[in-house]
């Protein structure tokens, strides 16, 4: 049986995985008669936790990661401006611009936090956000709080966005050596036949030399896992999907985004679900498939009518 805890890898995004690699290879040197028992393996796994490194400072020091953020933060400025100016239009004197505040705050609630979601997580709910505040529906709307010019900077913005995504994707493709998961392939391996090593030589140690080492290693194992691991996976299947309204028909592709809940708490657009729209522009029946995301699998098809 292993006295060190198993480090589940599989959890751990690139950065992670190697901040932890480094930090056992500090408790290494740090201790030399356990680095002595991984001798065999240790000048290989040094060469791979160098490889490693390379690649991961490499992605972090592309051209275009600052760039990158420098945009999605504008973009966050952007939602939060246009969250803003919603909300204090609530408070309007005039009747007209108070109501259309309010269908405007229903609509904006229903993306949930869009600063907080992933890249492309963002991008998604920030296509059809534009798409909505520019459709029959919501046009007028948005023009009589003055937000038009917000949602065409807004517009700007995302595009910009998805080129800089683009060309950072197309650099890193371009990049034939081996790729972070090769090395994980090669690396992890590699670690456990150190940790067998350290393990099967601790079981014969009588005067402690192992003891602090891996007591210290486990503390590790623990706060890594618990900060990378990633929660079971549920079925959205199960989840309660509030009836839409009848929709106007107005030509053009309508895409209203059903309230989601599951076990009680609200899903969020794009990071808890996707939509995939079918006739969905002509009047009659049409249909929405919510298709689970992130932790949630499944998928779940409801209907509404344009009339």
């Amino acid at each position: 049986m292993s006295i060190i805890k198993v480090i589940l890898f599989r959890y751990m995004r690139g950065e992670a995985h190697l901040q932890y690699l480094v930090l056992f290879d500090q408790l290494l040197v740090e201790f030399p008669d356990v680095k002595a028992a991984v001798a065999a393996y240790y000048d290989a796994f040094i060469l791979l936790l160098a490889q490693e490194k390379k690649i991961v400072d490499m992605k972090r020091s592309s051209d275009y990661t600052q760039r990158i953020s420098d945009v999605d933060n504008r973009d966050d400025r952007l939602i939060t401006g246009i969250k803003e100016i919603i909300n204090a239009s609530l408070h309007h004197f005039d009747s007209a611009t108070v109501a259309a505040a309010q269908s405007l705050a229903l609509r904006m609630k229903a993306f949930g936090d869009i600063p907080a979601k992933s890249y492309e997580e963002e991008v998604a709910a920030i296509d059809i956000l534009i798409t909505d505040l520019k459709s029959t529906e919501y046009v007028q709307k948005v023009c009589r709080l003055g937000l038009m010019p917000w949602v065409q900077q807004l517009l700007s913005s995302v595009t910009e966005f998805k080129e800089l995504l683009r060309l950072r994707n197309i650099e890193q493709s371009e990049k034939p050596n081996e790729t972070l998961q090769d090395i994980r392939n090669q690396i992890e391996p590699l670690y456990r036949k150190m940790i067998g090593a350290i393990d099967a030589a601790s079981f014969i140690d009588t005067e402690g030399k192992y003891t602090e080492f891996i007591k210290r290693l486990n503390t590790q194992v623990t706060y890594f896992n618990d900060h990378n691991h990633r929660p079971a996976r549920k079925n959205i299947k199960t989840a309660n999907v509030e009836p839409i309204s009848v929709q106007q028909y107005t030509g053009k592709a309508i895409t209203p985004i059903p309230l989601v809940r599951f076990e009680g708490s609200e899903l969020s657009f794009a990071k808890d679900f996707t939509l995939i729209y079918k006739n969905n522009v002509n009047r009659g029946v049409a249909t929405i498939g919510i298709v689970g995301k992130g932790i949630y699998t499944g998928k779940i098809v409801v209907t509404f009518n344009i009339e």
